[in-house]
């Protein structure tokens, strides 16, 4: 797990935060540049290059570059952004989806998105845990910093995680299609087998996420998907121990290292 800190907006921050927590996504602009996927960068200095080429009036394609880069390879499931607006720490994610790319639902014209969840994590107290300041080689001037993180950061976190609440998914592309994989599959994950209403009663009641087997990231557009194949539940430690690979792992793959650790 680590620690992000993103700029809402650099022009209407509180708008564009809004608008974050109402649509459970976190976003970063330069929404001309496309699909980061098509892209397929190896590197933020690539993005960077691509940038200049298509805008060759900007000046700050290398600091745009290493905050796509961020959204778009470094940032993983699971991970904690702080959110800053008008200039203060407002608010912390949690990142619960991949990459995408969302033109007809920007925010504010930023596409380039991850869904997330909001918590009740104070911003300000895992700022200052994270040594207020963002990690060597990062540059607190771009969107999208890690930041340096300690192990009180890590502390916080994992004693906020005890009480604070996120989406039980993903934001899907299509809900209906989650819909039918749970219809299918049930509430279960299939890798653990944990089921929240059996553990935690009411409260854990349909709460589950929803894995794409293959990472939307990696798809090409939008495609038919069949829901009973393509899709399957996981808790989220296993959604995140998934992502721990890029593309995802199959999910055969960490299902027998998760039995083989219980041999």
């Amino acid at each position: 797990m680590q620690i992000w800190r993103l700029v809402a907006h650099h022009e209407k921050s509180e708008d564009a935060l809004q608008l974050m927590k109402e649509k459970g996504r976190i976003a970063i602009g330069w929404s001309d540049l496309g699909d980061l996927t098509h892209l397929n960068p190896q590197s933020s200095k690539e993005i960077s290059t691509e940038i200049k080429r298509i805008r060759a009036d900007v000046s700050n394609a290398m600091m745009a570059g290493p905050s796509l880069w961020n959204l778009y390879s470094e940032v993983v499931i699971g991970d904690q952004i702080i959110l800053t607006a008008s200039g203060k720490r407002k608010c912390v994610f949690e990142v619960t989806g991949d990459y995408i790319f969302d033109n007809e639902n920007s925010i504010l014209g930023y596409s380039h998105q991850r869904a997330a969840a909001l918590t009740d994590i104070d911003p300000q107290e895992l700022w200052v845990a994270s040594d207020s300041s963002v990690a060597k080689g990062e540059n607190p001037r771009w969107t999208l910093s890690k930041c340096k993180g300690t192990k009180r950061s890590g502390e916080i976190v994992y004693f906020e995680g005890k009480r604070y609440s996120v989406s039980s998914t993903a934001i899907e592309r299509d809900s209906l299609a989650r819909r039918r994989c749970l219809e299918h599959f049930g509430y279960k994950c299939n890798v653990c087998s944990i089921s929240f209403e059996k553990e935690y009663g009411e409260i854990g009641k349909n709460y589950i996420h929803v894995h794409h087997r293959i990472d939307l990231a990696y798809s090409n557009g939008e495609h038919i998907i069949d829901p009973t194949k393509d899709l399957i539940p996981l808790c989220p430690n296993c959604h995140a121990m998934v992502h721990t690979e890029k593309p995802a792992m199959p999910i055969e793959k960490l299902k027998s290292i998760y039995e083989s650790q219980r041999a």
